[in-house]
């Protein structure tokens, strides 16, 4: 048996260094989806090469595996340290989205405590509210356009970290206050895809540090007084 992880380990080490886009694609997917841990910790090195590649497409799939990889063998997240700051500066948005959902894994999990304390940082929340504020005053874009809301799955994912990063912090929380009031206003809670968003919303204003009751109570009846309506037009 170990042979044979050898030699799928090293098959994919080659993949890995490929000069064709969709088979390093493949290898990140394979990786990220039947890697070992063992097998994970001999391809990390592989995978942190292919986050700095130029292509966005083989960064965006590096990101996602690296994810992956972290979810299994949490220690590794040590690895990818260094790269995960050029993620959520990437402008790419599969990149940046990846890099988001990676941050959150870190600074969530007990086992990295150490390590997320590198991200619990004002500047980490200064970059994910001003990219808060572009998607929230962006206009209609219909390549991440859903039901009329600009990237809704950006958005929740942004607001989900910023609820991690601002838990016990007041000073963090205070970065967060003004955004949050924003995206709540702005958002129509008459959509299902809103309401999303407004959920999140709500959810990092009461995990916050500094709670904002008014708004807080304001977006809360905003959200039930939607449901109620959706549910009264569904009887009729």
């Amino acid at each position: 048996m170990s042979e044979i992880l050898t030699l799928v380990t090293n098959s994919m080490k080659n993949d890995l260094r490929s000069g064709n886009q969709y088979v390093v694609g493949l290898a990140l997917t394979a990786a990220g989806n039947i890697g070992s841990p063992e097998m994970m910790r001999n391809l990390a090195p592989e995978i942190d090469r292919r986050m700095r590649d130029r292509n966005p497409y083989i960064r965006k799939k590096a990101a996602l595996c690296a994810l992956r990889v972290v979810h299994k063998v949490p220690e590794l997240a040590e690895d990818f340290y260094e790269r995960v700051g050029t993620l959520i500066n990437d402008r790419n948005h599969g990149v940046f989205i990846n890099g988001v959902a990676l941050v959150s894994r870190v600074v969530t999990d007990p086992e990295l405590e150490d390590l997320a304390s590198n991200f619990k940082t004002i500047s980490v929340a200064k970059k994910m509210v001003k990219r808060l504020e572009t998607l929230v005053r962006s206009g209609y874009q219909p390549e991440y356009d859903v039901a009329g809301i600009t990237d809704p799955f950006l958005q929740v994912a942004i607001l989900r970290l910023l609820r991690y990063l601002g838990q016990n912090d007041s000073e963090l929380s205070e970065v967060m206050s003004d955004i949050l009031a924003q995206v709540a206003t702005n958002t129509d809670g008459n959509k299902n895809t809103a309401n999303a968003i407004l959920y999140e919303c709500v959810s990092t204003w009461c995990f916050s540090s500094r709670i904002n009751l008014s708004m807080c109570h304001k977006n809360i009846t905003r959200v039930a007084h939607s449901y109620r309506k959706k549910s009264n037009t569904t009887r009729l």
